[in-house]
Formats: structure tokens, sequence, C-alpha cells
């Protein structure tokens, strides 16, 4: 296990939070400045393309669409399922989620369009820029995982 001074642990905290912001204000810019719609959104996303196996990018394939719950999306926001519930009634009546057995899904054609793509796009320089970043500071990257409940847990 890799120690970290206080300093380490501070420049880590301060390029995350700036990395959050960041894709907040890209969510925020691209998704028509609602910061809930634009959760919802990217929590329908994340959880349709989540792998279903562990392991490195590899096992990104193409997404599987897994559809996801509204009161599962209030639990991962930590929103109230009514909040979540009239953000999914506007998203489909927009056509940006479509309702399926089992929960939601993101259709293919919606992350296909431009301001989905933008986002997208912006979000990956941010993520390669807090990288960049957090390996200039002296923070170790080697231990990452993709299951982000795995860092609590250490």
């Amino acid at each position: 296990m890799i120690e970290y001074d206080e300093s380490h642990q501070r420049a880590a905290i301060q390029l995350a939070s700036d990395y959050l912001l960041r894709a907040v204000g890209a969510a925020n810019r691209h998704l028509g400045g609602d910061l809930t719609r634009g959760a919802v959104i990217m929590g329908v996303i994340q959880a349709n393309i989540r792998p279903t196996a562990p392991g490195g990018p590899e096992h990104f394939g193409p997404p599987c669409l897994r559809p996801v719950s509204g009161g599962a999306l209030a639990a991962m926001l930590g929103i109230p399922a009514e909040t979540v519930r009239r953000k999914v009634k506007t998203l489909i009546e927009e056509g940006y989620l479509v309702r399926v057995h089992g929960g939601l899904t993101v259709p293919a054609e919606v992350l296909a369009r431009p301001e989905i793509s933008r986002l997208v796009r912006a979000n990956y320089v941010n993520l390669r820029r807090l990288f960049r970043q957090l390996q200039r500071v002296g923070v170790d990257l080697g231990a990452t995982s993709l299951r982000p409940e795995a860092a609590l847990e250490t």
C-alpha cells in the first residue's frame, strides 16, 4: 500500500474537485442548464453501459443497454425518487429516455446526438487532464479500479 502525506491528499482532493466542477459545468452547458436533469441522463447512460464483467477497458464493448429503475437512479444520485420520476417523465417526452422492461434506457440515436457527443468528448478530455495532473503531483494511478466502490473499501 502506498502511503500519502497530507500534501498529496490535499492535492488529489483539489484536482478531483476541479474535475468534478468541470464535469458538472459541461453537463450543465450541454444538457440544457438543469443539473438534476443532466445527472439523471448521465446516470441512465452510466447504468446502461456498465460492463457486466469486472475488468479493464477491454470489457467495454458495445453498450448492452442494461435498463435501470427510477428507484436505483434516485439511490445512485442521492435525490428523492419523486424528483427522479418528474425528470424521467420529461426526458421520456423529449425522447432522451425510453421505458423498457426492467427500467430505463437511452436509445442509441440519443447517444449520437451532438449535445451528448460533445459532453462525452468534453468529459474524456477533462478526465485525461485529471490523470495527467494527478501524476504530476505524484499520485500513483497504478491501483485504479473500474469499480468506484472498491476505492471506498480501502
